[in-house]
């Protein structure tokens, strides 16, 4: 039997927040605003890989970055400075020479990934020819087994290709879960940062 009483109209709830209409010409300008809030220029490299097998850590870079290879030459030569442009670097310095001449450079590095952490020393035998700089890590003073990193520039018009290779093999226990799922992407995260750094440092006025 149908019901005597009629249904009451369903009510629309009004939302008590006034709605924003905002005029063409300053849509227009939250877009630009939001376009210019990004850097004018990006690194984009066209390598970064970190592997981790067997105990071996590598890393490799390639890319091309926004400044003239003089000004990008200087950053990468001035060791000392090291500790403003990767952020794992606590303390640089050059404690000397080796025996052929060769700089000794001293540095201090906080190591994280995922839930581990490492303070680590590191003494390294510095060769520059033109273009190319060389660190290989002296292990007897060093918290490393073993390590090279090769780092190359070349100019490209009025910018800069950086090509860098490292590989290094730790002095002391990592955990196993680190090494297998943390250890590559912090790599290439540092890297990047690293040279990210270098170019905004070489393109300072």
């Amino acid at each position: 039997m149908a019901s005597r009483t009629a249904a009451a109209p369903a009510r629309t709830r009004r939302s008590c927040v006034p709605e924003l209409h905002l005029p063409r010409h300053s849509v227009a300008l939250l877009a630009w605003l939001q376009l210019a809030a990004w850097p004018a220029h990006a690194l984009n490299p066209v390598t970064l890989e970190a592997t981790v097998a067997g105990g071996v850590y590598r890393v490799k870079f390639d890319a091309v970055v926004d400044a003239p290879i003089d000004r990008v030459a200087s950053v990468l030569v001035d060791f000392v400075g090291y500790a403003a442009l990767d952020p794992r670097i606590r303390a640089s310095e050059v404690m000397g020479s080796a025996a052929d001449g060769a700089p000794l450079l001293k540095t201090r590095i906080r190591a994280c990934a995922a839930f581990f952490c490492r303070d680590i020393r590191r003494v390294e035998r510095i060769t520059m020819s033109d273009g190319v700089l060389v660190a290989t890590t002296l292990p007897g003073e060093s918290d490393l087994r073993s390590s090279v990193a090769r780092t190359e520039w070349r100019a490209e018009g009025g910018r800069t290709r950086i090509r860098y290779e490292a590989e290094f093999v730790p002095d002391f226990w990592v955990p196993a879960l680190v090494s297998r799922r943390y250890a590559a992407p912090m790599l290439r995260e540092s890297v990047l940062q690293l040279f990210r750094n270098v170019e905004e440092r070489a393109r300072e006025p």
